[in-house]
Parts: C-alpha cells; sequence; structure tokens
C-alpha cells in the first residue's frame, strides 16, 4: 500500500474476538530503530505532542495495562497487543513513528473490528519496501 500525503499510509483492517488477544506489526525502515513508536487512537494528529488518546509508547508503561508495545530494532518491527479484547476496543488507530521537526510523524491506519465469538488470537503484519519512507506494502493475516 502506498503511502498518502502528510506520511499517513492507507488502511488495515483488523479482526480481533471478545476476550482475546490482538498483535499488530508495524515494520520500518532503517534509520528508525532509536525514533519513539506508538499507538493512538481515534483522531491522531500529524504532531505527536498534540495527540490526545495514545495507549501506549515505547519507553514507557501504558495506561491501561492490556495494551502493550515491543520494538525489535534488529527485524525492525514493532508490535502492538491488546490483551482480553472488549467490544469497546474497536475502533480506528494508529501505528506511529515520532520524528523530528519540521518532519511529520509517520501513520499507518488501523481499523479493528471486535467479534464476539471466536477465542483465537489475531495477528497482522506490515510490511514495508520502500527505500525514503516508512510505508505498508503488504499485509498477511493469520489466526492461532
Amino acid at each position: 500500500m502506498p503511502y498518502t500525503r502528510a506520511g499517513i499510509s492507507a488502511s488495515t483492517t483488523v479482526t480481533g474476538y471478545r476476550g482475546s488477544s490482538v498483535e499488530i506489526r508495524c515494520t520500518y525502515e532503517s534509520g528508525y530503530e532509536t525514533y519513539m513508536k506508538y499507538l493512538c487512537r481515534g483522531k491522531c494528529s500529524i504532531l505527536f505532542w498534540e495527540t490526545k488518546d495514545i495507549p501506549v509508547k515505547s519507553g514507557s508503561t501504558a495506561k491501561d495495562q492490556r495494551f502493550s508495545l515491543k520494538d525489535d530494532t534488529a527485524a525492525r518491527v514493532f508490535t502492538f497487543t491488546i490483551t482480553d479484547l472488549r467490544p469497546e476496543d474497536a475502533g480506528q488507530y494508529w501505528c506511529g513513528i515520532k520524528r523530528s521537526l519540521p518532519q511529520r510523524d509517520v501513520y499507518t491506519e488501523i481499523l479493528l473490528l471486535v467479534k464476539l465469538d471466536d477465542p483465537k488470537s489475531t495477528t497482522v503484519t506490515i510490511t514495508d519496501s520502500s527505500s525514503s519512507a516508512p510505508s505498508t506494502d503488504q499485509t498477511t493475516e493469520s489466526t492461532g
């Protein structure tokens, strides 16, 4: 999926199930290993400090312990996990990479659907193969 304007990629829909967990893996290019990664919910600003709803970010404890982030800098992939999914978790999320001004943060939109009846976990991997900025090219979904 190519980037649209302002460093925002096309959206990916992820389906999870009430009571189980969902993992969202976002890959990034070399050079972003030391940048802060975060997950924001709903309407997110192109500038990190203007964004209000950030359930989890690298380097700090999440407000809600059901949300976690792991950044594997060797593989250049950061993974957001939401455990004990609830219907109210459904909605729009963004995988974000915080960049320094004057550059805007880089986002990948995730639409999370929460279904009621399947106790399996869902994993989605968002891959990046561009050479100029992080982007999303493929999405694979597996349950198990």
